[in-house]
């Protein structure tokens, strides 16, 4: 399964309690890419040697309009108990991300 890993320097905001909707940004991720992880799982880790605290189905993204962040991908995700306290091999990362297909 096609995800991304992420060591997250950002607050991770709940959207939708109902829903269980979720969304983390502001990461430097093509669109296309983003596109292409749509489908898939994110797992966001508090260092690249340590376990994802939350994780879940990507189901859209968007791209930040304005400030400092603009143009950066936030994605929406439902969180999933099963994407929370997996661990990932140190090989692959690249700027405290890693995508695996």
């Amino acid at each position: 399964m096609r995800g991304i890993h992420l060591v997250d320097h950002f607050e991770v905001q709940l959207i939708d309690r109902d829903k269980n909707e979720w969304e983390s940004g502001y990461w430097v991720v093509s669109e296309e890419t983003a596109k292409r992880l749509v489908g898939g799982h994110i797992y966001l880790h508090r260092g690249e040697g340590e376990p994802s605290h939350i994780g879940g189905d990507i189901f859209s993204f968007h791209v930040h309009p304005t400030g400092p962040e603009a143009g950066r991908i936030v994605f929406h995700f439902h969180a999933a108990v099963a994407c929370s306290n997996i661990t990932v091999g140190s090989e692959g990362w690249d700027n405290e991300m890693k995508i695996v297909s």
